[in-house]
């Protein structure tokens, strides 16, 4: 069965996070400059052929994931808690279980941090770093 919509939007937002640069936003300004200036420093580059892989196998990951939940198209927000995913100071489960089936390891920053998105009926949403907004990163065309 293939991965629905919001599935594969979430995980080419996720892939494409790996593959370029981005800030870190943890909350104040000193380890926020740190945490960016010491994940320049250590970031992995990864090839095209490891990100494409990653973004499949994340769009399966993600649909078995959010398939485990209720799933109310009339009431996108019911259950959202539950399809979340996300990285604290590390990865959660579902990213690094998909970089280990792409074929490497998720470190904790490789990805932004404090970054939590929602995968629900008809939309996707992220809030990327410390506090952030939540920003709608896809929605279902009516």
């Amino acid at each position: 069965m293939s991965p629905r919509p919001e599935s594969v939007a979430a995980a080419d937002w996720w892939a494409q996070r790996l593959s370029k640069p981005f800030q870190h936003d943890v909350g104040a300004a000193e380890p926020t400059t740190l945490a960016t200036g010491v994940a320049a420093l250590v970031r992995r580059q990864r090839t095209q052929a490891q990100i494409e892989a990653f973004r499949r196998v994340l769009a399966d990951e993600i649909e078995s994931h959010v398939s485990q939940y209720d799933w109310r198209p009339g009431q996108p927000e019911f259950g959202s808690y539950m399809r979340s995913i996300g990285v604290d100071y590390g990865p959660d489960e579902v990213l690094a279980h998909a970089a280990e089936l792409a074929g490497f390891e998720l470190r904790m920053l490789d990805l932004p941090m404090k970054t939590v998105m929602w995968i629900n009926p008809g939309i996707v949403s992220v809030a990327e770093g410390h506090a952030a907004r939540r920003v709608t990163i896809w929605k279902a065309a009516r």
